[in-house]
């Protein structure tokens, strides 16, 4: 029998569905008061030595983050460790990464994001700000809109996200390029091109949507010269990590009217700083790293973890399984 353990929100969401594995998983939850126990029993446990851990928001944003990064890290015995996100790059995370005998991630988020996406290209699209603060003045004026159909996107990093946000643009007539190494054909894409082509596919495109992760080679990939090579009505995203853009260079490109508009979803320093200007600059659209903040989001990540379970007994190949050298 392994001692898995959950947060007992999590755990009262997953209760149902572990049905069938009651001899196979002693269940051990943490609540908001940081204390353990025994889900079968109500049992006290004094100091959990989990072998396998589904680490979700409910305890990382919680108020015992520490308390359960101790059980995680401290018992010695982790065998698995079922994130709830999809990066890998948080010290925290990565401090688990090293702990774990295996360590899987989860990408159901991408929906939500590629959502988000959504979400902001109609609102630049279709004038969201103008039309806003029209209201707030009662003025009626009709204004002209473009379309998703007929855009050209271009989206830099062509995984989950890319490929969710892809579908949903392709379905309503968009026509989308995807920046990844790997060629070939993907769903929701088409074309791919490789990452030496993107600085000329730039000029083409009428929104940039950059999602790749964040590493040596792509930090700081967005700077002056990349916004110089789009278009000047064109829409800047940032789906990835903060430190993919050159915060500075976006807002003087900005100004100079190259691209027409940003929406973020992530910053280099978070929480960020109220004194930050990327909070005040018309041209910035900002939201505070909560695109795959939704029930589904929750939800597709309870998926994951009771499909690995699955698999996990049955000695099968984890899903979305990290290779240990990354975390060295």
């Amino acid at each position: 029998m392994k001692d898995c353990l959950v947060h007992a929100k999590t755990f009262a969401r997953i209760a149902p569905r572990l049905k069938g594995l009651e001899d196979k998983l002693n269940m051990i939850v943490m609540d908001d008061n940081g204390v353990f126990s025994k889900a079968s029993t109500g049992e006290t446990v004094t100091e959990p030595k989990p072998e396998i851990v589904f680490g979700t928001a409910d305890a990382f944003w919680g108020p015992h983050v520490r308390t359960f990064m101790m059980a995680v890290v401290g018992g010695g015995r982790l065998d698995w460790f079922q994130s709830a996100a999809a990066g890998i790059e948080n010290p925290a995370l990565v401090m688990i990464g090293k702990a774990a005998n295996k360590y899987t991630t989860n990408h159901t988020q991408s929906e939500a994001m590629s959502e988000w996406a959504l979400w902001q290209a109609l609102d630049y699209f279709r004038h969201g700000p103008k039309h806003r603060s029209q209201q707030a003045a009662g003025v009626w004026d009709r204004l002209d809109s473009r379309e998703i159909r007929g855009s050209k996107w271009l989206i830099v990093g062509f995984g989950s996200i890319g490929s969710s946000t892809g579908r949903r643009v392709m379905a309503l007539g968009g026509q989308v390029t995807g920046v990844k190494r790997s060629q070939g054909l993907v769903e929701g894409a088409d074309r791919i091109v490789h990452p030496d082509a993107m600085m000329d596919e730039l000029p083409n495109a009428d929104v940039v949507l950059v999602c790749v992760p964040h590493t040596p080679e792509t930090e700081g990939m967005a700077d002056a010269a990349f916004f110089a090579a789009m278009k000047s009505d064109a829409l800047f995203m940032n789906l990835g990590r903060g430190a993919l853009v050159n915060e500075p260079d976006l807002m003087a490109a900005l100004d100079t009217g190259r691209p027409g508009h940003a929406a973020l979803d992530v910053a280099s320093e978070e929480p960020l700083p109220q004194d930050n200007p990327l909070w005040t600059h018309p041209k910035i659209t900002l939201t505070p790293h909560d695109s795959p903040q939704t029930h589904g989001t929750v939800i597709g990540a309870d998926d994951t973890f009771i499909e690995n379970l699955q698999r996990y007994f049955n000695g099968e190949p984890l899903k979305h399984l990290i290779d240990k050298s990354e975390f060295a």
